[in-house]
């Protein structure tokens, strides 16, 4: 079957935006296809600093006659639904016609397609794509209305070998692309899709980005062991840098010695993040004046090495002019400009957080083994690298830079480190302080941040988290399980609150209502931290949607034990057990309007099954719950698995529904003893024992 071959060639596109676009292209061409009922095979995307591509295989050459049918509303509905329907399908009520579903009964429209040829389809489905393309970023050139990334400048259409003519504005597709635009800038013909690669290769483009990636690492392996230097890039560097080019070329500069003497992060920082070169070290892993950097053309001199260094000489000339700057006016000196440094026009200036997260130390240094002292010189001090020359050029240096400026200043290791990790975890695979005084700087900032702007309502939504509420709230939660905190999230929330308050800062929300939305927040960021650690999701609902503590680590661990426990076999029976029960007394209970509390008459207990029940309940159930209230839950349901036998020959031998109210109340009650004991531990009835969703 034919094979369709889509290239969109414009003007250097930014390098973040090349793989996204692709994929873009992709999926909003397949759903046009399928849209039109076109068939096709498999599908590939491609891409470079200039160029989209997709290929597509075996796409059917026409689309057969079709019957569409559209369900519109239901048979009772309103007249206005019902004309609504009508009206966004073109045609008349009286047009409609009912059907019976199994769902009932409903109007329809239905309208005979007839079969189109591909081309057709194709050119009508590539016009819609390109005229409303969903760039994050899009501009207009020329006298044009057309919208593109960049300047758009030739598409490439090839349909079973032959090119597809159509025009979008000024722009003809045809079946030409272009080689590199430096090295090989000529038109190329491309008359298969098998023969589009090697041309373009034979043109100096590389168009698949992991070969790309591939080449600079080989290379830059090649000459880094030739130098007798390690090199070890950064994988989204790596990537970042192969979408700048076409054709990638190593090469190896130097810069001046004399910059080793600024820290290791500041020239990282500047080869990586402004000049995207890749940093060499040494064997004893300290960094060399020697990097390496990717060219898009061929290397033919020294003269590309010696300007790259230039360029760089010129950055780092500047971060040392700031570096020298800052230390002169030392760290401390710093704090000072806080308070003009706006946390949120809310929420007030860094100096007032800095003040809330002091007075959140000062309480609860203990809960976290923190030293007072450390802990309070660390919060005084770790936000004032927001005022340094160095933080202004390179925003992503800050902490990093203050722990720098704390360290010359002769102060404390931990003082130092808590400022540097205080901003960590940044997410869930980010390392997690440990010290107690990075971890109480950490936990006081991320959840100040939390409720201030929740409480402000400003919370996240859909896909846009500004503020980073919800990396603050990952941060807690582990946080809080990576050093084993135990604290109670309503208290801290009432707290930071209230230090809100004192600085006569006013909310949209309440203190309950705030606690009540914070709280709701954290526990659906802790379903989702546990489902990512393959966490049975219905063990995790069981925990979570009935639990009354607010005490993070003892809801995990109820999870994980609840979760290692259903895994086996005798758990798998403990849980049928009470979910049986749980079943029988919801039943009940909602027919009835009543709740069972328990309240057991012995002389009432006739069967002997019923019984042993009761006799063998109160007797390991004492045990039980030493063993829940000890935290230890796995033991506490491995005591209460005993009760298993006795509990099935109750539902063998005794009729719990009988016509004696006495007796069928009785016999209720018994079951509510037996729930009770796990009810505020889980819900057990939302645990599915087979084919376990994770």
């Amino acid at each position: 079957m034919p094979q369709l071959l889509i290239e969109l060639y414009s003007e250097e596109m930014p390098a973040s935006l090349q793989e996204a676009g692709a994929q873009i292209l992709k999926n909003s061409f397949i759903n046009g296809l399928e849209e039109e009922g076109l068939t096709y095979g498999k599908s590939q995307i491609f891409w470079s600093p200039m160029r989209l591509s997709l290929i597509i295989e075996n796409v059917a050459s026409y689309t057969d006659d079709l019957v569409i049918e559209k369900r519109g509303p239901r048979k009772d509905s309103n007249n206005m639904a019902i004309s609504g329907f009508a009206k966004s399908v073109g045609v008349k009520d009286t047009q409609l016609v009912l059907k019976d579903t199994a769902k009932g009964s409903f109007y329809f429209y239905s309208y005979a397609k007839k079969g189109e040829q591909s081309p057709i389809i194709i050119e009508r489905v590539l016009k819609k794509i390109i005229n409303n393309f969903s760039w994050s970023k899009s501009m207009r050139w020329g006298d044009g209305k057309l919208k593109w990334i960049r300047p758009l400048h030739s598409i490439l259409c090839l349909f079973d070998k032959k090119p597809l003519k159509f025009s979008i504005e000024d722009i003809e597709s045809n079946k030409f692309t272009y080689g590199h635009r430096f090295v090989s800038p000529e038109k190329i013909a491309i008359n298969k899709v098998e023969e589009y690669f090697s041309k373009l290769k034979n043109n100096s483009v590389i168009l698949d980005a992991k070969e790309r990636i591939k080449i600079i690492k080989d290379q830059g392996l090649i000459l880094a062991k030739n130098n007798k230097l390690i090199f070890k890039p950064s994988e989204n560097l790596l990537k970042e840098v192969a979408n700048l080019v076409e054709c990638p070329y190593v090469f190896i500069a130097s810069f001046d010695k004399e910059y080793l003497t600024l820290p290791q992060e500041i020239l990282q920082l500047t080869m990586m993040k402004q000049q995207k070169y890749f940093p060499l070290f040494k064997k004893s892993k300290i960094i060399s004046n020697e990097f390496l950097g990717v060219s898009n053309i061929p290397i033919n001199s020294d003269d590309i090495a010696i300007g790259n260094a230039k360029v760089l000489k010129a950055r780092l000339a500047d971060a040392k002019f700031f570096y020298q700057n800052d230390i002169k006016k030392g760290l401390t000196n710093f704090n000072k400009g806080l308070k003009n440094v706006i946390f949120h026009r809310l929420l007030g200036s860094m100096e007032k957080k800095i003040c809330r997260i002091k007075y959140f130390i000062s309480d609860h240094y203990n809960i976290f083994g923190a030293d007072k002292n450390i802990s309070f010189t660390a919060a005084n001090l770790c936000k004032a690298d927001l005022c340094s020359e160095i933080v202004y050029e390179m925003p992503d240096l800050q902490g990093v830079i203050g722990s720098k400026y704390s360290e010359l200043e002769g102060n404390d290791s931990r003082i130092s480190d808590a400022i540097k990790e205080h901003y960590s975890p940044l997410g869930p695979n980010d390392i997690c302080p440990s010290n107690p005084e990075s971890v109480i700087l950490s936990f006081a900032d991320k959840i100040d941040t939390l409720v201030g702007f929740i409480a402000s309502d400003l919370r996240p939504s859909g896909s846009k988290d500004p503020f980073g509420i919800r990396r603050s709230g990952i941060g807690l939660i582990r946080l809080i399980l990576e050093n084993n905190i135990r604290i109670s999230l309503k208290n801290i929330i009432s707290f930071s609150y209230g230090q809100y308050l004192k600085q006569n800062i006013k909310f949209v929300h309440t203190k309950n209502e705030s606690i009540e939305i914070i709280l709701e927040f954290l526990m659906e960021r802790l379903k989702g931290f546990m489902r990512d650690r393959k966490l049975s999701q219905s063990c995790i609902l069981a925990v979570c949607n009935i639990t009354k503590t607010d005490d993070i680590f003892d809801i995990v661990q109820r999870i994980n034990a609840l979760d290692k426990f259903v895994r086996t076999q005798k758990g798998m029976l403990f849980i049928q057990g009470l979910k049986r029960v749980r079943r029988i007394l919801s039943i009940e209970e909602k027919k009835y309007k009543v709740s069972y509390k328990g309240n057991i008459n012995k002389t009432l207990l006739k069967a002997k099954e019923e019984r042993e029940l009761w006799g063998y309940f109160e007797k390991i159930n004492v045990d039980t719950l030493v063993f829940l209230e000890q935290e230890k839950y796995e033991k506490a349901m491995e005591s209460f698995l005993k009760i298993k036998n006795k509990l099935e020959k109750f539902f063998e031998k005794v009729q719990v529904n009988t016509e004696d109210d006495k007796l069928r109340i009785n016999r209720l009650n018994i079951l509510s003893s037996i729930r009770e004991t796990f009810i505020d531990f889980a819900d057990f009835s939302l645990i599915e024992i087979e084919n376990d969703a994770k």
